[in-house]
Order: structure tokens, then sequence, then C-alpha cells
């Protein structure tokens, strides 16, 4: 069976296009206007021919909507190809695959895979539970499996299917103020890619070298990979909440919020200024080499979107002098390569890293006590998986190992006995405990100068914490190392120490830590 063109998957690969998608918001409730307005912008742009993709968010700010794959199922069959959204924040492993069966079966193939905004609190009865059971390379991951024919077991007997035809991207925040957080971004993103993803979707920031950056560090690391641009068309109402950080992960200085308060009061309340700052952005990412625009905002009409792609056409040709244009930077800000002077983006040379923490006492005997019981090479280590494996074969000894476990881990870390254990992998900081989304290989897109999306100004996001422990003694780049599988939900309320000793947890399996062999019983004669 001849496969369907993809559409959009060619717009963004092919390097002669500048492929445009119009990002759409699903409103709550099953038969409102906000659905059908979808739909018919979905046929306007079908018709118009110049826009190459719908893209549906899912949920945002963590709010009930209308399911994003149910309805870019109906988009696809309006004759333009639709972009899910796919948001991990309430959805586990199964349901995600589940999903992704069904959307194959639509022949809706084209994802943007994200964590997603925490639940807020216009839930059935209140704040729904968080999943993030699974992270976005762990989805990349997932996604490659099913594209070659995913194979699983039954019934003792071993099954393929028929392979799929997804076309999977993934977003990044370049627009981050600390150190820690940017670096923390690009290790993540480097994770992401390296598990397959496709494309990159930027986050909505308007800063010329920040957007600049992410085409230079991309170059850097030896990424040939389509990047779109987020435009996002910025009314005054919508940059105020940005710059309190009440939409997670967009970044609106104190500068342009001014700016944009100056512009409307203009009789148009500053419509014709918003049209012409995305426009320029449009010129000025076509001319870095972004891929495309995904351009969104409140109350974007076709006409307007027409607008943007026909003005930022015209700009590009002199895109260099609207760099000034977007001179936003956040205050003490970081930024990954030096200043061109020149240009007014960023040079080839990667700045050097200011952030010097100093060593800290608890860390340091979180190293030692690592370094004496659970480093494979050392002289006892032989000893410990004897005892472990003693332990494990007697009820008694198990529980109390277990519990002694809990306990001290508990009272250290605020262990939830999930008996596979991410200590090791984020310096001996507990994700499932100390991150509300709990976020196993990086920090989410979501997190505001270091403080975590969900608790602003009153906890630290925890990869930042690690960032600097692990600067502390230059390994910082361990971060980015490797990547860890989502939690086996198979262990919970097992010793996570036995667990490691025996070799089952993903820290054994990445160690080599083989599970003991069994003895061989002897045949009676």
């Amino acid at each position: 069976m001849e496969k369907e063109m993809n559409i959009l998957k060619e717009a963004i690969v092919n390097p002669g296009k500048f492929c445009i998608t119009w990002e759409q918001i699903a409103g709550r409730g099953a038969f409102e206007k906000q659905r059908e307005e979808i739909f018919k912008n979905a046929r306007i742009a079908a018709r118009g021919g110049r826009i190459h993709g719908i893209s549906v968010t899912d949920n945002p700010s963590g709010t009930p909507a209308f399911a994003t794959e149910m309805l870019c199922a109906e988009i696809k069959k309006l004759g333009i190809e639709p972009l899910v959204h796919l948001a991990l924040r309430d959805k586990n492993r199964n349901e995600v695959e589940s999903l992704l069966y069904g959307m194959a079966a639509a022949s809706v193939r084209n994802l943007l895979v994200l964590s997603g905004d925490y639940p807020s609190e216009s839930g059935f009865s209140g704040k729904a539970k968080p999943v993030f059971d699974l992270d976005p390379t762990h989805v990349m991951q997932l996604v490659e499996t099913m594209n070659n024919g995913l194979e699983y077991e039954a019934l003792g007997k071993q099954v393929s299917l028929n392979p799929t035809d997804f076309f999977a991207g993934v977003a990044v925040s370049p627009f981050k103020k600390l150190e820690a957080e940017l670096m923390g971004q690009y290790y993540k993103l480097g994770k992401k890619l390296k598990a397959g993803a496709a494309f990159i979707v930027s986050q909505v920031g308007y800063d010329a070298r920040k957007m600049h950056e992410l085409i230079q560090w991309l170059k850097e690391e030896g990424y040939d990979i389509p990047v779109l641009v987020n435009i996002y068309v910025l009314s005054y109402p919508a940059a105020r909440l940005m710059n309190s950080n009440q939409i997670p992960g967009c970044v609106v200085t104190d500068k342009l919020l001014a700016k944009l308060a100056e512009e409307r009061q203009a009789e148009d309340k500053g419509k014709a200024a918003r049209l012409l700052r995305a426009a320029k952005m449009y010129a000025l990412a076509k001319g870095m080499g972004y891929a495309g625009a995904h351009i969104g905002g409140h109350g974007l009409k076709y006409e307007m979107v027409e607008y943007i792609i026909d003005k930022g056409e015209e700009l590009l040709p002199n895109w260099q002098e609207l760099v000034a244009e977007f001179d936003y930077p956040q205050e003490d800000g970081f930024y990954f390569f030096e200043k061109d002077n020149k240009t007014g983006l960023n040079s080839g040379r990667p700045t050097v890293r200011p952030l010097k923490p100093a060593k800290q006492l608890m860390y340091s005997f979180y190293r030692i006590v690592h370094g004496a019981f659970f480093e494979p090479r050392h002289p006892f280590f032989g000893m410990y998986r004897r005892l472990s494996r003693r332990a494990d074969a007697s009820g008694w000894m198990k529980n109390l190992v277990a519990y002694s476990e809990h306990l001290s881990k508990v009272a250290l870390f605020g262990c939830q006995n999930c008996g596979d254990c991410a200590l090791f992998d984020i310096a001996y900081i507990c994700p499932m405990s100390r991150c509300p989304k709990s976020q196993r290989l990086g920090p989410c897109g979501g997190g505001f100068e270091g403080w975590c999306e969900v608790y602003p100004n009153e906890k630290k996001c925890i990869w930042v914490k690690a960032y600097e422990r692990l600067k502390a003694y230059k390994e910082e780049g361990s971060i980015g190392a490797y990547t860890i599988p989502p939690c086996n939900w198979g262990l919970r309320e097992t010793s996570s120490w036995i667990n490691f000793y025996l070799g089952r947890d993903h820290t054994a399996k990445r160690l080599g830590v083989k599970p003991p062999r069994e003895k061989a019983k002897k045949k009676k004669k």
C-alpha cells in the first residue's frame, strides 16, 4: 500500500521551503463555538494553500479541553495536515501508546511531544493528579520503535506490528536567564535529538540573540535538524501574563512590556504594531536559518497570518537590520555564545561560564557514601551483592532492608519508595519527590529564573540545584551524558539497594551490574 504524502513533513525537511504552521487552541466543551472556529480556520487554510499544517494545543495551562488527537483526526479530513501537541502531563505510557495507534489508523502522523503544563485548579472537583510517566525523550524512543514495527510477546509468541509513519518533534526554550537553566535545556535537547526527534519548535521569546543561539548551538553540536521559530502575535494582556510568569516558559521582559504598553495607546490598540513585529520576527528567523514558523496568537485570523508571511518575505532581504528591534535581554542573562558586535547576534565562540558554586557539605558526604557502597569497582562490592542476595531470599530480611532504606531516604531525600532510584542521576536530588513533574532526564521548559514552574519563588528547580552541585566538581556535563529509561513501577515499594546490587534497576543495567547467576541444582542419581 502506497503511503500518502505528508505535506507538513515535506515542508519542514525541504531546505527550499519555509514551513508555516498555524496554532489553534482547543477550548473546553464538546459543542462550543471555539471548536467550530478551529474547523473554519482549517478549511480556509486548506483552500489558501500557504499554510502547511494546523497545530492544535493539548490542554494548555493544564486546563481541560477538547482532545487534540480527536480534533486533529477531523482536521485531517478537511484537507490539511494536523500537528498534534502530545502533552505528557496526564498520560501514562500505556495511554500514549494507545493514542499513537489511534492516530496512526486515522493517518494523523505529525506530533509535537511536550512535557506539558502542570494541571490547573480548573479540573472537575479540583486539581487533577499529574502523571508525567514518560519524558518526551522516551516518547521519541517509542515512536522510533513503532515506526520500525513494534515487537512484543503474547502467549509465548513473538508478535510484530506493522510499522507506523510518525513524524515527531520536540520543543526547547533558549530563552532562559541563568546558566544552569539554559545548559539544562540544551543537555535535555541533546537527549531528545539522539532519541530520534525530527524537528524542533522553539518556545516563545523575543530576544534575537537567543533565537540565533539555538541555531548556533545545533551547528556547534553537529546537528542538522530543522527548527521552527515560535511567533506569538503578542497583545498587551498576553504579554502581561507572560511577563509575570503566568504562562509557563514564555518570556516577555519589562522592556518589551513597556513597548507594548506604548503601542496600545494607538487607535487600533496596537494591532498593526504587533502584526508588524510578527512579520519582522518571521524575516529575522528565516534569515538566521530557521526552517519555518509556528504562528499563533489569541484571535488570529487567516488574513493576519497571510499578512505576516507576505510582509515577512518583503522584509527578508534586509533581515539583519531588524536585529536591533529584538533587543530584549533578561537582566544579567547568560548567553551560550559571545556577542558579535558587528551583527548584534552571536559569534561562534562559547562564553566563559561564570557560575562558580561552592562544594556543598551534604552532597560531598553523599559522594563519599556512593563511592563506598555503590561503586562496582569497590573491593567490597562483591560482598554487598552476596548480602543483598541473601536478604532477597529471606522475607523478613528483605522487609527489614526495605524499611531501613525507606526510613533513611525519606528523612534525607523525601523518598517515595519507587524502587528504581534516580538519586545517582541527579546529584542526589530525588525527582519523584522534589520535582512536581518527576523530570528524570532534565528540566521542563516552565522554570523561571531558576525557580520551579509549579512553586515559583518557593522552590528552586531540582535541575538548577543539580547543575550547581555537579559544576562544583566540574561534572555538569554528566547531565547530558546518558538517557535513563522511565521509572519501572514494577519495582515500587521494594528496596532500591537490593535492586541495584542484584542488577534489576536502571542504574545497575547502565553500569553493567548483571543479576547474579543461579547455581545449577545437582541432579539426583
